[in-house]
C-alpha cells in the first residue's frame, strides 16, 4: 500500500490504540499446571477446565453470532465469549451493508447480477489475490443469507417510497447489489441475533479475552484460556479461567485496525499518526494464539484504509456513514486545485491512495436534494452537529469558505453535471445512478474526507468448511475461523458491503461444521 505524504495527517493520534497495543507480544500467563507454551500437537493441558461446552465461539460480531446460533441451531451446547464489556464487536458500529447477488431486491428493479459478475469485482479489488472459491460460495450463497436475515432474525432493510427494497452504489461495485438497514448500521442485523441467541439459551459472556488454544497429543484443539477481566487489550491481566470445547473452538476475534503496534510490522505507514475506525477491542491477540498453536496466517501486509473518514473527528465517528452513501451523487474536489483527482466509486484501496498521495483532504460537496432520503434523514444532522459538515446557501459561499480556485471549481462543476445529465463520467468512468441531479441547488453541504485504517485483510487461512489450515496445509482439528480473523478471502482490498456478506456466510458455516465435529470426551 503507497501511503507517502503521511506529514500532512491532520487526524489526531488515537492514544488509546497505542495502549491497546502495547504487551501484545508478552507471553500469556501459565496455565494452573505451571505450563509454558504448548508445542502445536500437544503440550500440557490445564490440571482441570473451569468450564465446558460442546462448541466455544470467541467473539460477538457478525461472524461469532451466526456461528453461535448456527451451532446451536444444530443441537451442540454453545458457549459465546467476549473479550469486551459489550457485545457486537466492530459490527455494531459499521455501516450494515450487505452485498446481496441476485436478490428479489434487483429483480424488482430490473438490474442484472450473477455470481461471476460479484466474484470478478471482488477479485479486481483484491488484485487477484483472493481465495476465488470462496469468494464464489460469497456471492452464491449471498441471497440466501440476506433472506435469512429477514425470515429467521427479522431484519429490516431500507424500502423506497413503494415498498421496495433499496438497492445502493458502491465503490469498486460495477452494478448495483447493496443493500442498507432501515436501522441504518449494523446494530441493525446485531441485536436480532443477540435476542435470538437469548431466546435459545446460549450463554454469551463478556470481558473475557483469549490468550491460549490448548491442543491434545493428537494435536487436536480441545479448549482454551481466557482471562477474565483482562484490561488495555493486556494479556498479562485478568484471571485465567479454563474451557473445555468438546466439539470446536470457533474464532471470530475480528482485525487489528486498532493494534498499532502489530500493523506498524506489516505496514509501516501506519503508526500511531494515523487514526482508525475500530472500535477498541480490535486488537491481534487472539490472533497470535492462534499463529503459536500452529495456525498458518496469510495476507497480513494487506491493510485497509476508509476513504470516507473525517479528518475533523476522531475514529470512526459520526462521518462515514454520510459520507459514503453520498460518493456517488457529488464530486470530491482537491481545494488546491478545484478538480476532481478521482473515480469516488472507485475500491477503497484506489480512492484512498488518490487521497493520500494528493496530499490534502478532498472536500465532498453536494446539493441538499442529492443526499440520500435515508442518509439525509439518518446520518446529516449527526455530522453537522459533529462539526465535520458545514451547510453553505451558494457555491460562492463554498468557494470563500475553503479558499477554491473560483475559475477552475466552476468549470469543474460544470462538467460534472453535465456527466449526470448523460449519466457518462468522461473524466474518471464513475457510475452515475439513474437518480442522481447535477449539484446546483442550495442549499449545499460540504465534509473533508481522509482515509483512516478500516479493515485488516489477513488471517488465519481457512478451508471451505471453515476449518483453520496448519503451516502444512493441513486442517487443525477442532478449530474453526470466520470473519475478519480469517484471511485469503479478500486479497489485497475487501470491497465494500462484501464484509457482512464474509462474516455472515463464513460465521454460519463456521458454526455449522464445529456442532458437526465428533465429540471428545
Amino acid at each position: 500500500m503507497e501511503l507517502d505524504r503521511r506529514n500532512f495527517l491532520m487526524t489526531l493520534a488515537v492514544g488509546s490504540a497505542v495502549v491497546a497495543g502495547a504487551g501484545l507480544a508478552g507471553c500469556a500467563p501459565k496455565t494452573k499446571a505451571e505450563a509454558g507454551s504448548a508445542p502445536a500437537g500437544g503440550g500440557e493441558l490445564p490440571d482441570s477446565w473451569d468450564e465446558e461446552c460442546d462448541v466455544l465461539v470467541i467473539g460477538s460480531g457478525y461472524a461469532g453470532l451466526a456461528a453461535a446460533y448456527e451451532a446451536k441451531n444444530a443441537g451442540a451446547d454453545t458457549l459465546l465469549v467476549e473479550k469486551m464489556g459489550t457485545l457486537g464487536g466492530n459490527s455494531a458500529i459499521a455501516d450494515g451493508d450487505f452485498a446481496v447477488c441476485m436478490s428479489s431486491a434487483q429483480k424488482a428493479k430490473g438490474i442484472e447480477d450473477s455470481v461471476d459478475k460479484y466474484v470478478a469485482d471482488m477479485v479486481a479489488a483484491g488484485l487477484g489475490l483472493n481465495d476465488v472459491e470462496k469468494c464464489r460460495v460469497l456471492a452464491e450463497k449471498s441471497n440466501e443469507t440476506w433472506e435469512w436475515t429477514q425470515t429467521e432474525l427479522g431484519v429490516e432493510w431500507d424500502t423506497d417510497e413503494d415498498g421496495n427494497v433499496n438497492v445502493i452504489p458502491y465503490g469498486g461495485h460495477n452494478t448495483l447489489r447493496t443493500i442498507h438497514p432501515k436501522v441504518g448500521h449494523g446494530s441493525a442485523i446485531v441485536m436480532p441475533l443477540i435476542e435470538k441467541l437469548e431466546g435459545m439459551g446460549v450463554p454469551m459472556k463478556t470481558n473475557m479475552m483469549l490468550t491460549r488454544f490448548f491442543r491434545d497429543d493428537s494435536g487436536r484443539v480441545v479448549g482454551v484460556q481466557v482471562n477474565d477481566k483482562a484490561k488495555d487489550n493486556d494479556v498479562t491481566t485478568g484471571t485465567p479461567h479454563f474451557i473445555k470445547a468438546r466439539r470446536g473452538v470457533v474464532l471470530a476475534s475480528g482485525g487489528f485496525g486498532m493494534d498499532v503496534a502489530w500493523r506498524v510490522q506489516h505496514d509501516p505507514h501506519l503508526d500511531e499518526t494515523v487514526d482508525c475506525t475500530n472500535q477498541m477491542g480490535a486488537t491481534a491477540e487472539a490472533l497470535i494464539a492462534a499463529m503459536k498453536s500452529g495456525a498458518l496466517a496469510v495476507h497480513l501486509d494487506w491493510i485497509q484504509m476508509g476513504p470516507w473518514c473525517s479528518p475533523d473527528e476522531v475514529g470512526y465517528g459520526k462521518g462515514p456513514s454520510y459520507i459514503d452513501a453520498n460518493v456517488a451523487y457529488c464530486p470530491s474536489i482537491d481545494p488546491q486545485t478545484g478538480q476532481r483527482i478521482v473515480n469516488e466509486l472507485a475500491d477503497r484501496r484506489v480512492y484512498s491512495n488518490a487521497i493520500v498521495e494528493n496530499g490534502v483532504p478532498l472536500l465532498q460537496i453536494v446539493d441538499e436534494r442529492n443526499i440520500p432520503k435515508w442518509n439525509f434523514d439518518a446520518n446529516l444532522q449527526p455530522a453537522i452537529e459533529a462539526g465535520i459538515t458545514k451547510k453553505y446557501d451558494s457555491i460562492d459561499e463554498v468557494i470563500a469558505a475553503y479558499d477554491l480556485p473560483a475559475d477552475a471549481f466552476k468549470a469543474q462543476l460544470e462538467r460534472y453535471n453535465g456527466y449526470v445529465a448523460t449519466k457518462v463520467d468522461e473524466e474518471f468512468g464513475k457510475i452515475i445512478p439513474d437518480d442522481a441531479q447535477p449539484v446546483q441547488e442550495p442549499p449545499f453541504y460540504v465534509t473533508r474526507i481522509w482515509p483512516k485504517v478500516h479493515h485488516t485483510m489477513g488471517g488465519v487461512k481457512t478451508d471451505m468448511n471453515a476449518q483453520v489450515l496448519d503451516v502444512d496445509l493441513q486442517p487443525i482439528p477442532g478449530l474453526f475461523a470466520a470473519g475478519e480473523v480469517t484471511g485469503g478471502v479478500h486479497g489485497a482490498c475487501r470491497l465494500g458491503s462484501c464484509a457482512t456478506a464474509d462474516c455472515l456466510v463464513n460465521g454460519r458455516v463456521a458454526g455449522q461444521s464445529a456442532a458437526q465435529n465428533e465429540a471428545i470426551a
